[in-house]
């Protein structure tokens, strides 16, 4: 009884310095501990930006603020079926598995374990006391629990831990690039083919003069007024017109096949109605350069993939240390069944163990220098992504501000051609000219007509560049 007491005693004793040791333990980590990686930003961008402009929530649906339903219904459908939005969302839940399954190393594992044996062992079997005994034939039944819980002292599981969670916060910035950049694809692609649409609409009304001037030179030449030479011009001018036209019909068709496929649907039987002007593009405000590293998932992605490689650092580095294990068994064994559970059948151990690392070839000291270098590239990988960042919204700037500009002077020029068109219509109804000159006058409005769009459209796609370049919201 007194032998008990000790032994209960000292096991008590055991026990609560191990629940010490862990409380101690567990408040050490190995570093390095993680700090944002500083970059250079400039207070304001170097290309001039508006003051003056549309708002929109940051997240909310950007595209709204170009007022066209086309373009929201084709949004919509987008960001509910595109698969590179379904691929990264599956990435996410990827990343937040292996976070799960990371942060479970910090629990104990416990596990059952039931056996049922049966068992004959000879008589003349080594270290049997009884050498004139027989043969023995024995049951052994058992019920135990199993607990394994490794002590995390330097913070390997918890610098794991955070590691999966920076990696899994990547993932999530990534799907938000994704769902930005389908978006922008789908208005890039919607404004490519409505420039197209009004190319078109534009030929298509120049080629009607064009075959009367077409007849008209015919007529002329068949009079004797004018040369074949003038024919054939007029002729050439409106083959090429025709051409041209074709030309836009292959360029709005794989803008057409491009939308498809990003809203996640077969070309084959998708088509958007045809639509004969573009609209002016909103105005959208630019910010100053600090405002990026909050707005764009890329670099939010970036940041977290260098958190990820910090804690890699830490986690790695305490593979130099000792590693405390504990291990508990508890349960019943018994010869009989129906005597299984009974308490004198009860069975327990605990245990504590140290592995420690004393010569391992270099190993340790190659995995530390992965993981510094690993880290050292995800930093400059961040550095980069916010640098580029900033250089597309400058390149976006620059492009709306020259295209405003170049807009301006091409409405000046189709005015000026305007002009020239009627004076030489003027002058051929006076008969001072053939009418080969209108007919040139109108191919020289027309090319500045088709200018003008294209700088039109141009715009449109630069003001969602800016947007995709911002973030997706200002």
């Amino acid at each position: 009884m007194r032998t008990s007491s000790t032994y209960s005693s000292s096991s008590a004793r055991w026990i609560l310095g191990v629940g010490l040791s862990c409380t101690l333990f567990s408040g050490c980590m190995v570093g390095p501990n993680y700090h944002i990686p500083s970059v250079p930003t400039a207070p304001a961008y170097k290309e001039s930006a508006p003051t003056s402009a549309v708002k929109v929530p940051a997240g909310a649906a950007w595209w709204q603020v170009f007022n066209d339903p086309t373009l929201n219904d084709l949004e919509t459908q987008a960001v509910a079926a595109n698969l590179d939005i379904q691929i990264a969302v599956a990435h996410v839940d990827q990343a937040d598995a292996v976070r799960r399954s990371v942060h479970s190393f910090q629990l104990p594992t416990v596990t059952a374990n039931p056996s049922a044996a049966r068992t004959r062992e000879a008589q003349q079997r080594p270290n049997n006391g009884n050498t004139n005994g027989k043969a023995a034939t024995y049951n052994d039944f058992q019920l135990p629990l199993s607990l394994g819980y490794e002590i995390d002292a330097w913070g390997r599981l918890r610098r794991m831990a955070q590691s999966a969670t920076a990696s899994q916060q990547a993932s999530e910035a990534d799907l938000r690039f994704v769902r930005l950049s389908v978006a922008a694809s789908v208005a890039d692609d919607y404004y490519t083919l409505r420039e197209a649409d009004t190319e078109t609409k534009i030929l298509e009304s120049t080629v009607i003069d064009l075959e009367r001037g077409y007849e008209i030179t015919d007529n002329q030449f068949h009079r004797g007024l004018i040369s074949e030479l003038a024919v054939r011009q007029a002729q050439t001018i409106l083959d090429q017109t025709r051409a041209r036209i074709e030309a836009l019909r292959i360029q709005r068709s794989q803008s057409e096949h491009a939308i498809a496929v990003l809203l996640g649907r077969p070309v084959s039987g998708f088509s958007i109605a045809e639509a004969s002007t573009l609209p002016t593009p909103p105005v959208i405000p630019a910010g100053v350069p600090a405002d990026l590293l909050g707005r764009r998932p890329d670099i939010s992605s970036a940041e977290r993939t260098a958190a990820a490689a910090s804690a890699q650092i830490g986690a790695t580095r305490a593979a130099y240390l000792p590693q405390i294990s504990l291990t508990g068994l508890a349960g019943y064994e018994s010869t009989n069944p129906t005597s299984l559970l009974n308490w004198q059948n009860s069975i327990a151990s605990m245990a504590a163990s140290v592995v420690a690392p004393i010569y391992t070839g270099g190993r340790r000291k190659a995995s530390i220098d992965q993981a510094n270098a690993a880290y050292r590239q995800s930093v400059s990988q961040y550095v980069k992504t916010v640098l580029v960042a900033y250089q597309d919204v400058e390149d976006q700037l620059a492009a709306l501000h020259y295209l405003s500009r170049q807009f301006d002077a091409e409405r000046n020029t189709v005015e000026d051609a305007l002009r020239a068109e009627e004076i030489a219509n003027n002058r051929y109804n006076a008969g001072l000219v053939s009418y080969l000159d209108v007919v040139f006058a109108e191919q020289m409005l027309l090319s500045n007509q088709e200018i003008s769009t294209q700088v039109e459209g141009q715009r449109m796609v630069a003001t969602v560049g800016l947007i995709r370049a911002l973030g997706g919201g200002w």
